[in-house]
């Protein structure tokens, strides 16, 4: 587990300087890793974790550019509809609207939510593992 320990922390290193799968994949695989590390060696278990927390909160602009361009395409959307919904009074014909930009939710907080969750299942699998 040492050795599992060990590749979860180079993975969750190397996600830093990663662009696009950096921020999202390569941090879910290292959390996956460490937390089945955490067991053994819980140390290099929690660097990993926390290194991907660090990584998805403050190192990766992608998940931000997601979110900033759903909001745009959504701001367009709603332009479109404004300009539709004008000219039907002008012209007097119907004018089918444009459905908004449904992105699903958050692209950052969905993956901060899934190392979050992942850091504390990581918690609470050292917790039950201490002896008491």
């Amino acid at each position: 587990m040492k050795a599992l320990g060990i590749v979860a922390i180079v993975v969750a290193s190397i996600a830093v300087v990663i662009p696009v799968f950096g921020a999202s994949w390569l941090p879910l695989i290292a959390g996956i890793m460490a937390v089945i590390a955490v067991r053994e060696e819980h140390v290099l278990a929690f660097v990993a974790l926390g290194i991907n927390v660090v990584n998805v909160a403050f190192l990766s602009p992608s998940l931000k550019l997601v979110d900033g361009f759903c909001d745009a395409a959504s701001g367009v959307s709603d332009s479109i509809n404004a300009f539709g919904s004008a000219l039907s009074e002008y012209t007097g014909e119907s004018y089918e609207s444009v459905s908004a930009a449904d992105c699903g939710g958050s692209a950052f907080w969905t993956w901060m939510g899934i190392n979050l969750a992942l850091a504390a299942v990581g918690v609470g699998l050292h917790l039950m593992n201490k002896k008491a």
